[in-house]
C-alpha cells in the first residue's frame, strides 16, 4: 500500500482506560499525528453528540463517523454537519421484545439521542440478542463491542463509515490506518489499508491485523498511533 494519509480510531477500549476514561497517553498521541499533517478520525459505537463532543475536546480534525458508521458528523466551516445513513424500525421491534423477557435490560443512551441502531448493555447475553432477531424474522445484526451489544442494519458498519469519511477527505479508505479493539472494528479492517488491534483485543481481531500492540486500553491506542506514524515515516 502506499503511505497512510489518515489515521481511524475506536473510543472506547482504545483511547481510554478500561472504566471508559480518556488515556492522556492516547491523547498526546493523537495531537501528535494532528500536529504532523494526520488526519484523525473517531470512528466509535457511541452516539453522534458523544462523539462530537470527543473530537472537540481532544482536538481531532477529521470526520466523526459514529454509531458503527450509521452516522456522520462533519466539518463545514465553523459548524458541523449531521448526516445519517439509515433509519431505526425493526430495532425498535427488537428493543420490546428484549424488554418483555429480559426485564433488566438497559440502553446505554437516552431514546432521542440516537437514530442508527440500539446499543444495549451487557445485561443481556449475544447470543439470546442473536436468538431474538433469527425468532423475530428481523434484519438486524448483533455485535459484541466488549462493552455494549450493538444492534444495527447489516449493512451498518464502520467500514462504510469510514468510506464515506474518505469521500469528504479525499482520500481512499486504503489510505488509512485504523487502530481498535472490538469486534465492531472488523468491518473497518476489510476497508482500510493498515490495521492495528490493540492488546485486549479478541483473536478475531488480532489475526487480521498487521501490527498487534504490546500494551492494552489507551496506552496501547498509543502505541499503535506512534507505531502508525513511524512505520509510514511521518517520525523516526
Amino acid at each position: 500500500m502506499g503511505r497512510v494519509k489518515a489515521i481511524s480510531l475506536d473510543i472506547d477500549g482504545t483511547i481510554t482506560y478500561p472504566d471508559r476514561r480518556l488515556h492522556e497517553e492516547a491523547m498526546r498521541a493523537i495531537r501528535l499525528a494532528e500536529s504532523l499533517g494526520v488526519p484523525v478520525m473517531l470512528v466509535t459505537g457511541n452516539s453522534v453528540p458523544f462523539a462530537e463532543a470527543m473530537a472537540i475536546m481532544i482536538g481531532t480534525s477529521g470526520p466523526v463517523v459514529a454509531e458503527d458508521g450509521g452516522a456522520l458528523s462533519i466539518k463545514d466551516g465553523r459548524l458541523r454537519k449531521r448526516v445519517y445513513l439509515t433509519t431505526m424500525d425493526e430495532e425498535w421491534i427488537l428493543w420490546s421484545e428484549v424488554k418483555k423477557r429480559y426485564p433488566g435490560a438497559i440502553l446505554s443512551f437516552s431514546m432521542p439521542e440516537r437514530k442508527a441502531g440500539l446499543v444495549i448493555l451487557r445485561t443481556v447475553p449475544v447470543e439470546a440478542v442473536r436468538e431474538l432477531i433469527k425468532e423475530l424474522g428481523l434484519n438486524l445484526i448483533a455485535v459484541d463491542s466488549g462493552f455494549a451489544i450493538h444492534v444495527k442494519k447489516p449493512w451498518i458498519n464502520k467500514g462504510t463509515g469510514i468510506e464515506k469519511a474518505c469521500e469528504v477527505l479525499g482520500i481512499k479508505p486504503r489510505e488509512v490506518a485504523h487502530v481498535g479493539d472490538g469486534e465492531n472494528d472488523l468491518d473497518a479492517f476489510r476497508v482500510v489499508g493498515y490495521r492495528v488491534a490493540v492488546g485486549q483485543a479478541p483473536e478475531s481481531l488480532k489475526g487480521e491485523a498487521d501490527y498487534v500492540t504490546e500494551k492494552t486500553y489507551g496506552a496501547g491506542g498509543a502505541e499503535g498511533i506512534l507505531h502508525v506514524l513511524r512505520e509510514f515515516g511521518y517520525m523516526e
